[in-house]
């Protein structure tokens, strides 16, 4: 369970661009306390105090119950169409914002109404927006949850460079990527993501729906400028397989507590865990600083969740500022990937997947990363 375009990633990383059973019950969640749990409480809402709780937070119990993984069939032509999953409708829209003008896709239930949230979804290095939701299974956080998802591409190169008076740089064509230093035409990106944010609520009555946003790889590094930049709009990130660089870091000044989620693995070798030679932070420093963003008090809970030979270890701080909370898990040996993730859309590919570690599926960073976003954010 990989992402292609892979290789790009790991010569982008080689050039320092990669940038890309606890206890502790928490009494906001619901997960323990009193009264028993329903058998099927987690899989309406996961969250890691019900992990702790012992209730059985299977993420295989979700995953294809609502939308079905992508057949041998539909293999090929999921690199450009999003596959068809009964009750959910796919668009494609164009928006500006920044200098730029890109294309976005909306999936939401074909119901229509108010969606419950509005989700932002980034994609890693040079992806095609369409194999990206199948791979990450859109349509089926779509209908699970109700949710207005939004995925834009990319600029083309992303603004490495920034011309005189602020401006961006042009669509060079290369590489589809999201920047990742601040030396980079970040504030215009956030710009362009205003764009797509503004014209979706307007197209599809969800200007009051709250907005998370998610990034994967490359992604992530995006992820965390907007959740700095645009803290007043954003309610929760969620950080897959990516980090940010140091002077990033330094310069993230939320005007207000932003829930945070990140879900990494220890072996992931091409955003390693720890860091890399002073390019790239490492995951816990993310989680410390958000919690010193959102005022978090008392020490982190913890929970483990083991299935399938998989483990996630969760380490999370549930008394924060407004409402907030900030969950770490660790994926614990498993590579650079999105766990529960659409492997059915991978093997054409021909890559050698070795290059970027294990792929384990300890928890589903669709549904259920869905669901801790919404814990984070105190909802």
């Amino acid at each position: 369970m990989t992402i292609v375009n892979r290789p790009v990633l790991s010569a982008l990383l080689a050039l320092g661009l990669a940038a890309c059973g606890g206890g502790g019950d928490d009494p906001d969640s619901g997960g323990g306390g009193g009264g028993s749990p329903s058998p099927s409480s987690c899989q309406n809402d996961f969250t890691p105090a019900r992990v702790a709780a012992g209730e059985n937070c299977d993420p295989a119990l979700n995953r294809a119950t609502f939308c079905p993984l992508v057949s041998g069939a539909d293999t090929l032509r999921s690199r450009t169409t999003v596959i068809p999953c009964d009750g959910v409708e796919v668009t494609e829209n164009s928006a500006s914002g920044g200098g730029f003008t890109v294309q976005y896709l909306a999936i939401r239930p074909a119901a229509g109404g108010t969606p419950s949230a509005v989700y932002l979804a980034l994609h890693y290095l040079n992806a095609n927006t369409s194999y990206y939701a199948n791979l990450i299974r859109m349509s089926e956080l779509a209908k699970a949850r109700n949710v207005l998802v939004l995925i834009p591409q990319a600029p083309g190169d992303g603004g490495l460079l920034t011309l005189p008076l602020g401006l961006p740089s042009p669509n060079l064509g290369l590489l589809s990527r999201w920047p990742t230093m601040v030396n980079q035409a970040v504030e215009n990106n956030l710009q362009l993501l205003d764009g797509v944010v503004a014209d979706a609520r307007n197209r599809f009555s969800a200007s009051t729906a709250p907005l998370y946003v998610s990034g994967l790889s490359n992604g992530t590094p995006m992820a965390y400028f907007y959740a700095c930049g645009r803290a007043d709009q954003v309610e929760a990130v969620l950080a897959v397989a990516g980090t940010q660089t140091a002077e990033a870091a330094a310069t993230c000044r939320p005007n207000r507590p932003v829930g945070l989620v990140i879900i990494h693995g220890t072996s992931d070798p091409v955003v390693p865990y720890n860091g890399l030679l002073g390019l790239t932070r490492s995951v816990p420093e993310n989680y410390a600083d958000f919690k010193t963003y959102d005022q978090c008090t008392g020490t982190d809970q913890m929970a483990t969740l083991t299935t399938g030979g998989s483990t996630i270890q969760f380490s999370y701080a549930a008394t924060c500022a407004s409402g907030r909370k900030v969950v770490l898990a660790q994926a614990v040996n498993n590579g650079h990937n999105w766990p529960g993730d659409d492997a059915s859309v991978l093997p054409d590919t021909g890559l050698n997947i070795g290059l970027f570690g294990p792929a384990l599926d300890g928890m589903d960073a669709t549904v259920q990363g869905f669901d801790l976003l919404r814990y984070t954010a105190g909802r």
